[in-house]
């Protein structure tokens, strides 16, 4: 067993987790403060007692995942000259000091994470909810994030970021995160986790309901997959979990058909659905020109760099662009196949078991975000993906373990 002594070692890699999902324009989060709260969490990670008992003896987990996207850092940076950022780095020791500790330390880290998230997520519920319907709130100010092809104004809330710019529409909840794709797509992939683990179905319920008030497709897309592949479980619980999704969906009815329903569907009387380029708006049709220009000429394979994009992309595009096209554009289709490859053996080589239904049905939902939103490196979504392949592992300690990841005396 465990000592006590690793409770702050869990904390700092649930805090780590929060404090890279929410949006660097987020007033109270201060710029540099990733830098040195990673420092932080190293010296903790380096001075919990009992090295030996905290690693884990089967380092090929560890060792597969960071060989890979070494591999992939490596194509870019000799290939494009485009080495990894500081936060790129940053991310991998997260992820490789995550998959050496032991499986009873995973589990109480994977454990805090979801119950704090699903309390932030129940405080911004209830915030926004206020919010929008009676316009009082906390507000700490006015925040703005910027990128290459726009500036973006928002309310600063205590937990919230509300859009304010005229030509967005409906506000969407975000909660405190950079926008809410972001919220919707991490939603959708703890679902997977928190409907099998029988402590966490307050959780399950909290990021269901987030996920639909973001209106994210993603989410949806997500929410799908999981109903399909877990349509066999207890009727019980089906039942609890179809009425959640349902109360929701009927509450928001007005947005869901307008942001949801009217996005996949043509606006004329037929009814007919829309084309696959009308529904995917993930880049531009400028994008979309220069990427095929690259794979024609052969640039596609060992991509064009990260910060190695044409200048008219930015420049004739109306709006951003990002998602799997983005990324393999930038990193390249052999860069892409290193990571498919060393996500899905890593998974598989946790699983431990034969894979069923469930574990395909996620990869398969994984894979599916990823070309919606490709950035599958920072600390959230690790931790998202590496519970699925222990889950029997979390339910074996489910009930030795607190909500807050500590032990049950």
């Amino acid at each position: 067993m465990v000592k006590k002594g690793t409770d702050i070692l869990v904390w700092a890699f649930v805090f780590m987790a929060i404090h890279t999902l929410i949006a660097n324009f987020y007033l109270p989060k201060l710029q540099g403060t990733t830098t040195i709260f990673f420092l932080l969490f190293l010296v903790i990670y380096l001075m919990t007692p009992d090295k030996g008992r905290l690693t884990n003896k089967r380092s090929a987990e560890s060792t597969t995942f960071l060989v890979g996207i070494l591999a992939i850092y490596s194509i870019t940076t000799f290939f494009n000259l485009c080495p990894p950022i500081l936060l790129q780095l940053f991310c991998l020791m997260y992820a490789v000091f995550f998959l050496r500790i032991s499986y009873e330390l995973q589990v109480r880290i994977i454990k805090c994470f979801v119950w704090v998230m699903a309390i932030l997520l129940i405080c911004s519920v209830v915030e926004y909810t206020i919010y929008e319907t009676t316009g009082w709130g906390i507000v700490l100010g006015q925040a703005t994030r910027v990128t290459e092809v726009r500036e973006t104004h928002f309310v600063n809330l205590v937990f919230n970021l509300i859009n304010i710019d005229p030509d967005y529409g409906e506000t969407r909840f975000q909660s405190i995160a950079d926008e809410p794709g972001r919220i919707g797509t991490l939603c959708g992939m703890l679902l997977f986790l928190t409907w099998r683990v029988q402590s966490l179905r307050i959780p399950f319920i909290v990021f269901v309901i987030s996920g639909i008030i973001s209106f994210s497709l993603a989410f949806f897309v997500l929410l799908g997959i999981f109903l399909i592949t877990h349509v066999r479980v207890n009727l019980k619980k089906l039942t609890i979990g179809i009425a959640v999704i349902g109360a929701t969906i009927y509450v928001t009815y007005d947005r869901f058909q307008e942001m949801i329903v009217e996005r996949i569907m043509a606006d004329g009387a037929d009814g007919e659905m829309e084309d696959i380029e009308t529904i995917d708006n993930r880049t531009s049709v400028v994008f979309d020109k220069y990427f095929n220009l690259a794979f024609e000429n052969g640039q596609l394979w060992l991509g064009v760099g990260a910060y190695n994009l044409p200048k008219q992309i930015n420049l004739e595009s109306h709006g951003g662009n990002a998602g799997g096209k983005k990324w393999i554009f930038q990193y390249g289709i052999v860069a892409m196949a290193v990571l498919f490859i060393t996500f899905n053996k890593v998974f598989l080589r946790r699983l431990r078991r034969k894979p069923d239904i469930k574990d395909y049905g996620f990869l398969i939902a994984y894979w599916l975000s990823f070309y919606q939103r490709s950035d599958v490196m920072p600390p959230y979504f690790i931790i998202a993906f590496m519970a699925i392949p222990i889950i029997d592992i979390i339910e074996y300690y489910d009930n030795q373990i607190t909500i807050w990841g500590t032990k049950r005396k």
